[in-house]
Order: structure tokens, then sequence, then C-alpha cells
């Protein structure tokens, strides 16, 4: 298990342009132009092998990572030491956008190369776009971390080491042509087979063998993964109405929208857009699931959620003789005061199955679900 979380580690530092080391004094030693960070993995938080990492690292940064959710206590100790603290929901964020930024480099890739110029100015090879910048070093100093960035890296007083390259010869217009032709055939041969279903929904972002990597912290084992189209009912709705109570009058204006899921009436806040019909999908194992809930349903449950996120609070001071009686009154807007606007959608889900339980992983922004989507799922 430690050394699966490690590989995983390796491969969130190395897609964001980090050089992984062996160390001695951690697991590993990340470094980019010039600036360092150790990791140690853990399986279980320990308070003394915490101290022992900081005084072994000492003034330089670290990340301890392990695979259990932490108390704010032992955050809190660490962050006195100065070391940070990667636990379990921490890692599956770090994990999720690694896999978003490897599929953005690859299609950044795709297209660098389907766009060679057919004639070069100059003599030299131009650097990566992070080395590019005359301010990139400052800019390091807030590398990848809670706004997509991992951690802000300490200088360390090594000088950055000066990168040269060797003159590029000019292409020849054949070898061009031939050098196109190669990356064509190449992409060809990339294009994974796909389905299309006829539902409305959105072509899955990640991939099998990323939902796998994903779910490696939670699932000891992972051994089968399906894809799955959970039927919601995407909703939007305004209401406008105007309440009198005595010589009170009250008006209630609002808006707002989200997903009813249609297999366990629960609502959920989900950002995804581009939904349309029909829809592309990998050529893997998949299940359409249908909904529990039709449309009538989800409009009687939704006008009673809408109504109640509306209601208003009415206060009044009354004087009857030399008293004060104070009265307090609930103003809700009516069913026939909303309007509502409600549309099927199916959204897609990784579903990890291990030996015991499963995991169920957003298949456009990789994000795990806390709860089961699906009534019948053994979740973790």
């Amino acid at each position: 298990m430690n050394q699966d979380l490690l590989e995983i580690l390796v491969d969130i530092f190395k897609s964001s342009g980090y050089n992984v080391i062996i160390s001695s004094q951690s697991d590993i030693r990340v470094e980019k132009n010039g600036h360092q960070a150790y990791v140690m993995c853990a399986l279980k938080p320990d308070y003394e092998e915490i101290k022992s990492f900081s005084e072994k690292i000492d003034a330089c940064t670290g990340i301890y990572v392990m695979t259990q959710k932490i108390s704010g206590k032992l955050n809190d100790y660490a962050a006195e030491l100065g070391i940070y603290i990667w636990d379990r929901d921490e890692l599956a964020l770090q994990i999720g956008r690694a896999v978003l930024a490897n599929m953005e480099r690859k299609s950044s890739a795709c297209q660098n190369e389907s766009e060679i110029p057919l004639k070069e100015s100059q003599n030299h090879v131009e650097t990566a776009p992070e080395l590019a910048g005359e301010n990139w070093g400052e800019n390091f100093k807030q590398e990848l971390y809670s706004d997509g960035k991992l951690v802000p890296l300490q200088d360390t007083s090594r000088e950055t080491e000066k990168i040269s390259f060797e003159p590029r010869t000019l292409l020849k217009s054949v070898e061009e042509r031939k050098t196109l032709k190669r990356l064509e055939n190449d992409e060809v041969s990339r294009i994974e087979p796909y389905d299309m279903l006829n539902i409305q929904s959105v072509e899955p972002k990640i991939s099998k063998d990323q939902a796998i990597i994903i779910a490696k912290p939670y699932l000891s084992s992972p051994k089968d993964v399906i894809l799955k189209f959970v039927p919601f009912w995407k909703y939007s709705y305004s209401v406008e109405a105007e309440k009198r109570f005595r010589s009170k009058v009250m008006s209630i204006t609002g808006e707002g929208g989200g997903y009813l899921n249609a297999l366990n009436k629960s609502k959920e806040n989900i950002d995804i857009e581009g939904f349309g019909t029909p829809t592309r999908i990998p050529a893997v194992q998949y299940e359409v699931k249908r909904p529990n809930v039709d449309k009538k349903q989800a409009e009687k449950i939704l006008l009673s959620i809408i109504i109640q996120e509306n209601t208003r609070e009415m206060r009044f001071n009354n004087l009857e003789g030399q008293a004060i009686i104070y009265e307090q009154k609930s103003i809700s807007p009516k069913a026939n005061e909303i309007e509502l606007y409600m549309d099927l959608v199916y959204i897609p889900v990784w579903e990890v199955k291990g030996k015991r339980n499963s995991l169920e992983i957003n298949a456009y922004n990789a994000s795990v679900l806390e709860e089961p989507i699906d009534e019948d799922a053994e979740f973790l």
C-alpha cells in the first residue's frame, strides 16, 4: 500500500513539472528551478514521526502524506513545525488535479504538434512555457496548493543552473512533410474507440485508468470499474410573490437552480456544463440508470424545497393596553407563484469496485463522491 501511494505521489509531482529524487531524509525529494520540498508517506498519523521528519529536513519545506483523515489537532501540530499535511481528502484532490493537468498537457501537445512552423527564424530552441518568463522564479514561490497549487516552496541558497541548448538546424520542406505525416499517423493510432449514447449527458473527461488511480488511496485493491450514467432532474426557478398581513406587506423574490437525483431524491449542487444529445462515451462497460422519480414526482419534491427555501419570517409588535405583544408569522410563496423549469440529464460516474465496497468518482470533474449516488451501491 505504501509503495502504491509513493507511485501516486511521483505521478502528481511529475505532472506539475517537478524532478523527483529518492531521498534519505524522506521518501522522495522534489525539485523545480532550484526550489525543493521533502515528501514522506505514512499509512497512519504519528506525532513522533512528524517531529522527526521536521528535524531531518531542518528549514526546508516538508509534506507529510497519509491515506486517512486527520484531526484539526494533528494539523495544528504539524503546522507549528512547518510541515504541510495531505490527508485522504487533500490527496484525492491533488490526484484529480494531476489527472486533469495531464489531460490538458496531452491536448496542448497534440495541438502544438499539428501546428509545426515551416520556417524557423531563430537558431535556438525556445524553453518550455514555465521557464520562459523573466519573473518565473518569483511566480514559483506560489506553487500548486489551495488554488490548484501544491505548496509555497521556500527558496534555497543554491543558484539555478543555466540551461543551454545547441542550435537546431532548419528542417527541409520534405523532412517537415514527413514529420507532419508521422504525427498525423501517430495521432490516428492514439484515438481510442468510443460509442454514442442517445441521452442528454456530457462526455467523460476522466478515463477508466485514471479513475482507478484516483481510487487507490481509498481502496486497497481496485479490481473492477463500470461507467454509470445517473439520471438527474436539472432545474431552475424564479419566484415572485407579495404577501400582506395586517398592515405589513412583504415581497418575496428569488431564483436558483440545481439537480435532483432521480434515483434517491437527494438535491445536489453540481457544476457541469455542456449537456448535449447524443453523448460520446469511451467503449467500456457502462450502465444507464432508469429514473425512479418521474417528472411529476420531481416537480412536487422541488416545489416543496423551493417554498421552504423562500419562506420568510415576519415579526410584529402590538400594544394592547400597557402590554407589548410580540408576534411572528411565516410567509411562504404558493406553488402557482413559482416558475419552474426542469430537464432530465445524465451525469457520468465511475464506480470503482474493491473487495468489499466501492468508490464513486464524478467522471466529468474527477471529484470523489462522499455519499452514494445510487441506492444500490455498497459505498465506502
